[in-house]
């Protein structure tokens, strides 16, 4: 009975795949590949244009995550991380500019008009990469970050977010391309469901060729 309840409350704590579908190596491997990444682009990034804008490190961390950890949650992450990010710098600088006219308006309400602003980047955010089908969740905080920085929204900004969320697609696409990184959020499925999904795709690939021959 102990080892039972032992045994439920590691896998409570614990993600269940640890030592079944993929080893404890790899969650420090990909963390590690992740920190590399941060640290190489903020250095290379810092010695030319001085680092400021702070927000925008916790949207950039979100998308690192994606990129490193939840790497299956979409097939085309590459191109949602560079086309979310887009927009929600895109947004927040639009927005920005409209909250700067609205605080002019009412001077003695500019913490009333800021909440409404901050509100609407993260909701217009939503819907455009909704649109668009860039859904990124991280670019929602993008887009907050810019409206919030009391500062005139600068490109040094601009670049810096749009240069790391190109590099960070190039990287989780190749990284899967060359299978350097595995799923470390979903859930661990047995031998079994993983043998049954692999004869339910090759029954259905040589329907597929089946099918093709017949028609020519």
């Amino acid at each position: 009975m102990e080892n039972k309840d032992r045994k439920n409350i590691w896998s409570r704590v614990f993600d269940n795949k640890i030592g079944k579908s993929i080893s404890l190596f790899t969650y420090f491997k990909q963390s590690f590949m992740a920190t590399l990444f941060l640290l190489v682009f903020f250095l290379v990034w810092n010695s030319f244009i001085p680092l400021k804008n702070q927000i925008i490190f916790s949207a950039i961390a979100s998308s690192t995550f994606l990129t490193f950890i939840s790497t299956t949650i979409y097939d085309s992450l590459s191109k949602k991380i560079i086309g979310g990010q887009f927009i929600g710098v895109l947004i927040g600088i639009i927005l920005w500019h409209l909250m700067h006219i609205f605080m002019q308006q009412f001077p003695q309400n500019e913490n009333e008009v800021m909440i409404v602003f901050i509100s609407f980047s993260v909701g217009f955010a939503m819907l455009f990469m909704s649109i668009f089908n860039f859904e990124h969740p991280p670019a929602a905080g993008t887009a907050m970050a810019f409206v919030l920085d009391r500062q005139t929204p600068a490109v040094n900004d601009l670049l810096f977010v749009m240069v790391c969320a190109t590099l960070l697609g190039i990287t989780h696409h190749y990284l899967k391309k060359y299978r350097l990184i595995k799923d470390l959020q979903g859930t661990a499925e047995s031998p079994k469901v993983s043998r049954l999904k692999r004869i339910a795709g090759f029954i259905r690939h040589h329907r597929i060729k089946n099918r093709q021959t017949t028609d020519l």
